[in-house]
């Protein structure tokens, strides 16, 4: 009896555990950058589309020493094996490869990237 009980209450408990979905970075988000290696910060934006389940294209756009204006794309890869963490590698012109890892709730997109001379993070919700 004991054993029929267990098979029957794991039967239930495994019918009622749900896959949380994928947080999608899908859409527009607002917030701000700032580097840690030299203390700049600023307004940024974000724009960014689904290309697959897995794939996002990110148009990032935001201003620097708050005057200099500056957009750069990026694609989004999410991390194998999580529903809401992504990774993006993008050369930029003068200034090197940056890598970015962010992590993506409904409502919030919080980032740090690494080039070869800074270190920040991208605080953007929507």
């Amino acid at each position: 009896m004991p054993a029929r009980l267990l098979t029957l209450l794991l039967v239930v408990f495994s019918l009622t555990v749900t896959t949380l979905p994928a947080a999608s970075p899908t859409g527009r988000w607002s917030g701000s950058w700032s580097s840690s290696s030299t203390g700049h910060h600023g307004p940024l934006r974000a724009k960014i589309r689904a290309v697959d389940a897995n794939t996002y294209r990110a148009l990032f756009a935001g201003r620097f020493a708050k005057v200099i204006p500056f957009v750069y794309p990026a694609k989004l890869q999410r991390v194998p094996g999580t529903s809401n963490r992504y990774h993006s590698s993008t050369r930029l012109p003068l200034l090197g490869e940056y890598r970015m890892t962010a992590t993506v709730t409904p409502h919030q997109f919080n980032a740090t990237f690494r080039g070869k001379k800074d270190l920040g993070v991208f605080r953007m919700s929507r």
